[in-house]
């Protein structure tokens, strides 16, 4: 009996080491997502008509600046995510959508709040890098993304239209 109570000691302190170790990685893990967690845009052209973004842009969109960070945990598929948006020509946006194009479909639109409305803990999440752009640029400018449903793993983008026909888009995975 002695035996086994001793194999099971052994068995039960393997158990618990390889549970810290996996906790402390859990750790690590959020805290570099933490730190690393902004994304930067890319621009197309949307065309109106067919409903898709072109490959080929009739302006040059590459000149707009954007800038997507998730607040709190990594996004995913259980929990409504939310993000700061800073982007160039902010008062040219006309909406911001959640899809995912390898699946061809997005989700409910995400709850939009101007800088202006943003709670003061939000808008303590805006880098200092960022808040000097918006101090030397004029059309420069963040907003707060809630209730972003990312119901399913796989690719997602979030896209900023803006009023010519431009679209900004934020890529990222979900996981699970």
């Amino acid at each position: 009996m002695a035996k086994i109570t001793k194999i099971l000691l052994i068995v039960g302190l393997l158990v618990g080491a390889i549970a810290v170790l996996l906790l402390n990685r859990k750790k690590d893990t959020e805290v570099k997502s933490e730190k690393s967690n902004e994304l930067l845009m890319t621009t197309s052209i949307y065309n109106k008509e067919t409903g898709k973004l072109d490959e080929a842009p009739s302006h040059t969109p590459e000149s707009y600046f954007g800038s997507l960070t998730f607040i709190g945990n990594e996004p995913n598929s259980k929990d409504m995510a939310q993000a700061i948006l800073c982007v160039d020509q902010v008062a040219d946006i006309e909406k911001i959508d959640l899809y995912m194009p390898d699946m061809g479909h997005g989700t409910q639109p995400p709850v939009v709040n101007k800088h202006e409305d943003m709670p003061v803990a939000y808008k303590d999440k805006i880098s200092d890098k960022l808040k000097e752009k918006a101090a030397a640029n004029p059309y420069f400018g963040c907003v707060h993304i809630s209730s972003m449903q990312l119901y399913m793993p796989g690719l997602w983008q979030v896209r900023v239209f803006y009023k010519n026909d431009t679209v900004g888009l934020f890529d990222f995975n979900i996981k699970d």
